[in-house]
């Protein structure tokens, strides 16, 4: 269960209210949105994309792309092992490490928080107008071309870039994008620049091994 502390400045990512813990620990509430955040190994998981929306019984991420299809990944390896994310169609998220800060507060957090640069905007938009033939629009810190930008994966691996990659899922399937890292992202133990994910296949990054499930 979380400690008192933690749940005194906690507060739901979509409407900033208070939480209230329920399910003996293994959940928190927003009695505000009526989300449901999960807690895994007592680490609150304050992801929009993992919250059940109560009222309908869904994914919160699912309702907001329209019920659309979802995939889903799973840390298997790394300071974060066992936490699991979600990818709907036609939506990205980029994966990249927390700033360095021995005061923070555990939690697999999750804001559209990295920030993209020029160079950075230039290397997505081409892959986005290559592998989806997707060429609407420019990339925002909301969106790229047809694709809506979620909440980002933020992970406590301080051997990956502070921006690593970046996932889509497009009509073409499920992509992944490495942004010019430093050690590098790869998949079936080879390097990659970007590459289509087969279910099963696993993105490894500095200590974190991400598993695709489909």
């Amino acid at each position: 269960m979380p400690g008192k502390k933690l749940l005194e400045i906690l507060v739901c990512p979509q409407c900033k209210g208070s939480l209230t813990v329920i399910e003996g620990g293994h959940a928190l509430v927003c009695n505000g949105c009526q989300l449901k955040y999960p807690v895994r190994d007592d680490i609150p998981v304050m992801l929009i994309d993992e919250a059940v929306d109560l009222r309908v019984g869904t994914l919160a991420g699912s309702k907001q792309t329209g019920g659309a299809p979802v995939s889903t990944f799973r840390i298997i390896s790394g300071p974060n092992k066992g936490l699991t994310f979600h990818l709907e169609k036609f939506t990205c998220k980029a994966i990249g490490r927390a700033i360095s800060d021995p005061n923070k507060t555990t939690m697999f957090n999750v804001d559209v928080s990295l920030s993209l640069d020029e160079g950075t905007k230039g290397l997505i938009q081409h892959y986005v107008t290559r592998q989806f033939n997707d060429a609407k629009g420019s990339v925002t810190d909301s969106g790229v071309g047809s694709f809506k930008r979620t909440s980002d994966v933020v992970l406590d691996d301080t051997s990956i870039s502070r921006l690593h990659a970046m996932l889509f899922y497009g009509d073409a399937g499920v992509g992944v994008l490495d942004l010019v890292s430093k050690n590098g992202t790869f998949v079936g133990g080879q390097e990659i620049e970007s590459h289509i994910l087969k279910k099963g296949e696993a993105i490894e990054m500095g200590e974190t091994k991400i598993v695709y499930e489909g």
